[in-house]
């Protein structure tokens, strides 16, 4: 289990966080804060916890490049790029599929 290190808002703001989630109440909530903490450490983002008003909410990293460890990350598609599947975009995929169909 690692400790959790809190900081305050306007640190986390000025090191490029900005707020994930509302405050938890620990240590009722505490198994619900846990989720959210795994799901970013599997996805190696960025975060921190910003103790405010006696709760602990859950800030991410802002920016295009938010994965930890990774320098060389891209930042993330716009929707008019599309999204890439395989070879091609999900539309050039979707055209292909139904070209053989009547």
């Amino acid at each position: 289990m690692r400790k959790l290190i809190m900081i305050d808002a306007a640190t986390a703001e000025g090191a490029g966080y900005r707020a994930l989630t509302i405050g938890y109440q620990l240590p009722r909530e505490k198994p619900m804060l846990d989720n959210v903490l795994a799901d970013l450490r599997r996805g190696r983002i960025k975060h921190c916890l910003v103790e405010t008003h006696g709760s602990v909410a859950v800030w991410r990293a802002s920016g295009a490049c938010t994965q930890s460890g990774d320098a060389t990350a891209k930042p993330p598609l716009t929707r008019n790029q599309g999204l890439r599947a395989g070879r091609g975009t999900v539309r050039q995929l979707r055209s292909a599929a139904t070209k053989g169909r009547s």
